[in-house]
């Protein structure tokens, strides 16, 4: 999804994420490769950690060998999909998506995946609709909870977003972007000591100002703005506040 300023890169987002950096890995454990279920699992963790890597071309490549193999298992579709969207063929991958969902309707994963393919594709209604679906067969996964918070605060449903992105953090309390997001809401809400709070929360002094600023400015506030700014660029000169506050008091250089 693009965003609307550079102060969304700073956390603020629809975004895929693993397992919370605290929790413990199991040991590896050698799959049977003499058993093809194993052996198929096997083949699909390297068709994700080839999209993880961002590489998306080789993805792409051995996701249509699996497929004419003979492999058909929704995590190849799933995966399959993200690729596609990566390369830009979003139209491709929410056909993908919306052929799973037909036939698995209680797949959340599915849902989830389709959620994000259609936020990118600026579809925000249908992919509300999917993270809807994907929220009541799983409620408390983090990822859904936050993507569909952001969908919610983008429409102007700032408090059902504040109470989404809680909700996912109750869930992952240590996730840096949705906490940020969080922030976002409470101060559209102009909750400006609560937005501070939480930005702090997601990084350092510096990023909290600045992003604070970016709230305040998105909401029209430049005096307020300027404010975080100027405090930001107090607390590190390589804060992207400085081209903020170049742009907003010289509007006339290129």
């Amino acid at each position: 999804m693009k965003r609307a300023t550079q102060g969304m890169l700073l956390g603020c987002g629809l975004f895929l994420y693993a397992a919370s950096a605290w929790a413990k890995a199991p040991e590896p454990v050698s799959p049977d490769l003499s058993q093809p279920e194993e052996r198929a699992q096997a083949q699909l963790d390297v068709l994700e950690g080839l999209v993880a890597a961002g590489m998306i071309d080789n993805a792409l490549e051995v996701a249509a060998q699996l497929r004419g193999s003979g492999m058909k298992d929704a995590r190849l579709d799933l995966l399959q999909a993200r690729a596609m969207q990566a390369k830009g063929m979003t139209d491709q991958a929410v056909s993908m998506l919306r052929t799973v969902t037909r036939k698995e309707p209680r797949n959340a994963a599915a849902w989830s995946e389709l959620g994000v393919v259609l936020s990118d594709a600026h579809d925000a209604d249908g992919a509300i609709n999917a993270l809807e679906r994907a929220r009541r067969l799983t409620p408390n996964d983090a990822r859904v909870l936050n993507n569909l918070g952001y969908l919610t605060m983008a429409k102007g449903q700032n408090q059902r977003a504040v109470e989404l992105f809680q909700a996912s953090l109750v869930q992952d309390p240590s996730n840096a972007r949705t906490r940020n997001n969080l922030g976002f809401a409470l101060a559209r809400l102009e909750r400006d000591t609560e937005a501070l709070t939480t930005f702090r929360t997601a990084g350092t002094e510096a990023d909290a100002r600045y992003n604070m600023g970016v709230a305040c400015e998105l909401r029209g506030d430049t005096a307020s703005a300027l404010t975080n700014y100027e405090a930001a660029v107090a607390l590190s000169t390589q804060s992207p506040a400085a081209a903020a506050l170049t742009r907003l008091l010289h509007p006339e250089s290129p």
